[in-house]
């Protein structure tokens, strides 16, 4: 049986020191129990796990060990741990779902990573693309990603289209994270080839659906990099996504959220892309009919 000590980079100058006197420490603990020869423990860090979620697998490969995290008996989370909310976070919703033992178990924080939404969708029920978290391990590896190029490369903490860019050759990958210089970190997902996506914003019960289109050459549809906007009834949509959107709304606790979906071409089915908890209402498009419906909502919580 083997248990992984899971750590972060910049805990000490040496990290392979740091984290190997913890070995050492946890090597002693189990030898007084008398189970050292069938247990042992093993370390790895964030940036050594290959995370990819969506299209209807999850799965977190320690590639220090070239281990799943599912084949582990338990996993020890130590570090610095608010500097990598989403993967220790998502670490935690895997192993909760594998039913793994996990020290400690982060699950419950919270986090508007794009890295976060893919889980969130793929946990419950929902379709979302193949996504990646990029690390020096994926950086490493990208013949190894579960999708080809094109595909795209966005911050896990981007908004309004920003840092979302569209890549074609996998030399794309390390250009972007050399000019990033680190200021953010990134997901890589499956390209879904679209006409559009649309903007469920749901208040309560009540729901308003807007149409939004890039224009040109753009990959991005969002009206804040210029993409058009079109107000639409809410039968355009197939009531399984309404009813999809306002459950996810509902299973992170938010009662006033846009929910992006958009239907990709390459597989002709709807697919989801994020929750925005802080969607556009005194701006964007529509503000009006935004007006309205957050007025219904507000009466009826009244």
């Amino acid at each position: 049986m083997h248990i992984l000590l899971l750590g972060t980079k910049g805990i000490a100058a040496d990290n392979d020191l740091y984290y190997g006197q913890y070995l050492d420490f946890f090597h002693k603990a189990v030898e007084s129990t008398g189970t050292s020869e069938t247990l042992e423990v093993v370390h790895a860090l964030v940036d050594d796990l290959f995370i990819a979620v969506g299209d209807g697998n999850f799965s977190i490969r320690d590639m220090r060990n070239n281990r799943e995290l599912s084949d582990y008996s338990a996993v020890i989370i130590r570090g610095h741990i608010h500097e990598h909310v989403d993967v220790v976070k998502t670490v935690s919703m895997y192993l909760n779902e594998a039913n793994i033992p996990v020290v400690n178990d982060y699950s419950m924080f919270r986090t508007a990573s794009k890295l976060i939404q893919a889980v969130h969708f793929q946990i419950y029920g929902l379709p979302v693309a193949q996504t990646v978290f990029v690390t020096p391990a994926v950086a490493a590896n990208l013949d190894k990603l579960p999708f080809g190029f094109p595909c795209i490369m966005k911050a896990t903490n981007g908004s309004h289209g920003n840092y979302n860019y569209k890549l074609q050759g996998p030399e794309e990958v390390s250009k972007i994270l050399e000019e990033d210089g680190d200021k953010h970190s990134f997901v890589l997902q499956r390209f879904m080839p679209n006409d559009c996506d649309y903007r469920v914003l749901i208040a309560g019960d009540g729901v308003l659906i807007i149409k939004r289109s890039a224009l040109g050459d753009s990959h991005l549809n969002n009206t804040s990099q210029g993409g058009d906007a079109e107000l639409i009834d809410a039968s355009a949509l197939p009531l399984e996504i309404i009813e999809q959107s306002k459950h996810i709304v509902e299973k992170i606790k938010m009662t006033i959220a846009g929910v992006d979906v958009l239907y990709d071409k390459s597989t002709g089915k709807y697919s989801f892309l994020e929750v925005n908890s802080q969607p556009q209402l005194m701006t964007g498009a529509f503000v009006e009919e935004k007006a309205k419906l957050i007025g219904t909502f507000l009466a009826s919580i009244a």
